[in-house]
């Protein structure tokens, strides 16, 4: 299987890929091709894209979760392929930031909605798939969801809204899905950002399948995280006995060390242009 990472907060050194706050990651797999997420900005998905011929004969795209910066390139979907669009109903919620007394917008942007009414993409021959539950979307790929929160140290963040009903609550990210890939060493959980944590995400996964973690790639949002939580975290992964390591995004500068510092060869940053084979 391979990985190319399309959409980052970096890039690699020397690339012709532009970087931006977002996520973006294309899986291929035997005979399949599935995009994680869409980025930010549809011109810098379509550009990346562009460079590794990602959209010819892509056929899937997986939406993590409802915020912009995994959602926001979209358009460029539209414009270049027919693929369908999995993601789970609640992500469709209008999302907000509070910080400073101030609610800042930050769900799948609101000009799409318009644009392509409210999701139904009549203006594209895309089509969406609602998932409530585990799925295989191709040979060996699954898509999985409703991730219990289970453990003591992984929480909701006070900060990230919803709105439900005309009132602004937390949100539970109720929505959020993580793609699993079947490989010959294992499985490969690619992660957008882990808002209900990532061990949680990892557990539920290793519950369902009773197979060996082979890597874990993507978003963690310890940035967000307190000392704690990223050390409880990191102690949590060596039970884990990944094999590969590819973290980025929301992951955080701070986290990023303390991964690297513990696992070495293991851990690699996340990177746009980066292409790892599993």
């Amino acid at each position: 299987m391979r990985l190319s990472c399309v959409v980052e907060n970096t890039a690699t050194f020397s690339s012709e890929f532009w970087a931006e706050h977002g996520f973006s990651v294309l899986i291929e797999h035997e005979d399949s091709k599935i995009l994680c997420d869409a980025g930010k900005s549809p011109e810098v998905l379509e550009r990346n894209m562009g460079l590794i011929n990602g959209f010819n004969d892509l056929e899937t795209v997986v939406l993590s979760h409802g915020h912009s910066d995994h959602t926001g390139g979209l358009p460029a979907i539209f414009r270049n392929c027919s693929a369908d669009i999995y993601m789970h109903k609640t992500g469709l919620k209008p999302k907000y930031l509070s910080k400073d007394g101030e609610r800042k917008f930050i769900g799948i942007p609101e000009e799409y909605h318009s644009e392509y009414g409210n999701f139904s993409l009549k203006h594209s021959i895309s089509s969406v798939k609602f998932v409530e539950k585990p799925v295989e979307i191709a040979p060996d790929i699954y898509i999985f969801t409703d991730i219990p929160m289970l453990n003591d140290f992984e929480q909701l963040s006070s900060s990230l809204l919803c709105l439900e009903d005309g009132n602004f609550v937390q949100d539970t990210f109720k929505e959020e899905v993580v793609v699993v890939v079947r490989t010959d060493n294992g499985l490969v959980i690619v992660s957008g950002c882990a808002h209900r944590g990532i061990i949680n995400s990892i557990n539920a996964v290793s519950d369902y399948f009773h197979e060996n973690i082979y890597g874990v790639v993507g978003g963690t949002h310890l940035v967000a995280a307190d000392v704690n939580r990223r050390l409880r975290t990191v102690q949590e992964f060596e039970n884990i006995y990944a094999t590969k390591l590819v973290l980025g995004h929301c992951n955080g500068f701070e986290a990023q060390c303390l991964f690297k510092n513990k696992f070495k060869e293991v851990f690699q940053p996340l990177e746009c242009g980066k292409m790892m084979m599993f």
